[in-house]
């Protein structure tokens, strides 16, 4: 009985959700659980089992809890989100800044760190833009770099 209670809390860990917070919370929730059945199932004979149940269950799901922000953290998330922001300012840029012309298309490598698939779409553009920066200084930019990511079956 006390094997497949405890089984059955490890699946539920491992069957989490696919959001870092319910993720956390889950795996927050199954130290909990799992304390809770090591507390009541290891609980000397004079004492409360439902006592130790939740010393155990705290214990275990506080450290579960941090394990959890340590693993479920959201600094890729993060990196990828400001990657795309970036990405759109560019375009937006792009797009207010009048004519581009391509003037070379690629395939190559990427950096599989915002990569997933480690290959890229690359495209040169030329352009012709001054650019404000302060009251007294200009410059001009003249080509524009795209790196899109290809899919894996490109």
């Amino acid at each position: 009985m006390k094997k497949s209670i405890l089984l059955l809390c490890v699946c539920s860990l491992l069957s989490a959700c696919a959001t870092n917070q319910k993720s956390r919370l889950a795996t927050t929730l199954a130290g909990v659980g799992v304390g809770a059945v090591i507390g009541a199932a290891t609980a000397p004979e004079d004492e409360r089992a439902e006592l130790h149940a939740m010393y155990w269950g705290g214990i275990v799901g506080v450290v579960a809890a941090i394990a959890a922000n340590i693993y479920f953290n959201d600094k890729t998330d993060m990196d990828m989100v400001r990657l795309e922001n970036e990405k759109m300012k560019a375009q937006l840029d792009f797009f207010q800044s009048g004519t581009a012309t391509l003037l070379k298309e690629t395939k190559g490598a990427a950096d599989k760190k915002y990569f997933q698939s480690g290959k890229a779409k690359i495209k040169l553009y030329k352009i012709d833009q001054w650019v404000d920066e302060g009251p007294n200084k200009k410059y001009h930019r003249d080509q524009m770099i795209e790196i899109l990511p290809l899919e894996k079956n490109d």
